[in-house]
């Protein structure tokens, strides 16, 4: 009975202590836990040389797929499909580490009931069921840019004396790099790869991705419709749960209580990542009605667009330097667009709990 006893008392104890992370003044530091603080950088470098070898790949595939479709377009899709990656656009991914406590004293199947004799031949019970329980949630966002004109560095580069690059070996060629991105290269790479439903390394998975969206714009012709492709997007989520339950129960002639708690711990840890094409900002604009396919109209009375009030008969109205001439430009898959309104900033948010 002692022994029993000692270990209801040892379970609610442990139950109690998870609760108290969920104090005001108990700050839960998410670097900690599942995903530590010490492994925050290699991941960074991992990202950081995954997407600069896609950026590199695809840029060295734009130019040999413009010397191939001067004398096959079917052959120049076929061996160097790309996603345009816009150089003078970043790209960004934020890393999202989130803890969770929840402790529940009653809860569950906590529940006292009490048994009165009527009478031989009957009984009546009341059943009593308390609840309380508490959660806190602990968020930690970093942002990062990233130069989409990056190019692939090797340690041995004397550029890089801090040996920070991302593969052991001389400058590739595309050929080199899509091995190095298959992890089929004899050339050392210098991070961990990630890599996609365990099997394919991301750059490749990229690369792959970037083939099949530009399906519908690659060897199109000037006036014909085509789906631009403007912006990938990645979110990687690993979630992990931790939880503790205890229940006690007690049988006797008039009073039956089953007391139950449970606390839990949860790590949410999100990678979400943009790849930027050219039209990037205008297809992020026309999400609000804000992309236009034409320049928009300077305001009335700006030097683009004067105002007069009268002109002397016979002669026109000076045209102003500048000034539109409404001739719109032509259409085709390759126009990037104009911004009728700025762009909304969205600054990176914190994911709703599940």
């Amino acid at each position: 009975m002692r022994g029993g006893l000692s270990a209801r008392l040892a379970s609610f104890a442990a139950i109690g202590s998870l609760g108290a992370c969920t104090s005001l003044y108990f700050v839960h530091d998410p670097q900690s836990g599942i995903i530590s603080a010490g492994e925050v950088p290699g991941i960074l470098k991992s990202l950081r040389c995954e997407l600069v070898l896609f950026y590199d790949i695809e840029r060295r595939r734009k130019a040999a797929f413009a010397r191939l479709q001067k004398i096959s377009v079917e052959e120049a899709f076929a061996k160097f499909a790309y996603f345009e990656v816009e150089p003078t656009l970043y790209g960004t991914f934020t890393v999202e580490l989130k803890v969770t406590d929840s402790a529940g004293a009653l809860a569950g199947a906590t529940a006292f009931d009490f048994k009165q004799a009527l009478n031989a031949a009957s009984t009546a019970t009341e059943q009593v069921a308390p609840t309380a329980s508490t959660q806190s949630t602990y968020d930690l966002i970093y942002s990062f840019l990233i130069r989409q004109d990056a190019e692939l560095t090797s340690i041995q580069s004397p550029s890089d004396p801090l040996h920070r690059g991302c593969y052991d070996g001389p400058p590739l060629r595309l050929a080199d790099l899509e091995q190095l991105a298959d992890n089929e290269s004899p050339y050392p790479v210098t991070f961990t790869r990630i890599r996609v439903n365990g099997v394919k390394p991301f750059a490749a998975w990229l690369r792959d991705n970037g083939k099949v969206v530009s399906a519908n714009y690659l060897g199109t012709g000037l006036t014909a419709d085509s789906a631009d492709p403007s912006q990938m997007t990645y979110t990687f989520t690993i979630q992990v749960l931790a939880g503790l339950e205890a229940k006690y129960s007690l049988v006797s002639t008039n009073y039956l209580p089953t007391v139950e708690a449970s606390g839990g711990l949860q790590q949410n840890s999100t990678l979400t990542m943009y790849i930027n094409g050219p039209a990037a900002p205008t297809a992020n604009a026309a999400k609000a009605g804000g992309g236009s396919s034409k320049p928009p109209s300077p305001p009335l009375g700006s030097k683009g667009n004067p105002m007069y009030i009268s002109n002397e008969p016979g002669k026109a109205a000076p045209r102003v330097e500048g000034q539109p001439s409404g001739v719109a430009p032509s259409g085709g898959p390759h126009i990037r667009g104009y911004l009728l309104t700025p762009l909304t900033v969205t600054p990176p948010a914190a994911t709703p709990n599940p």
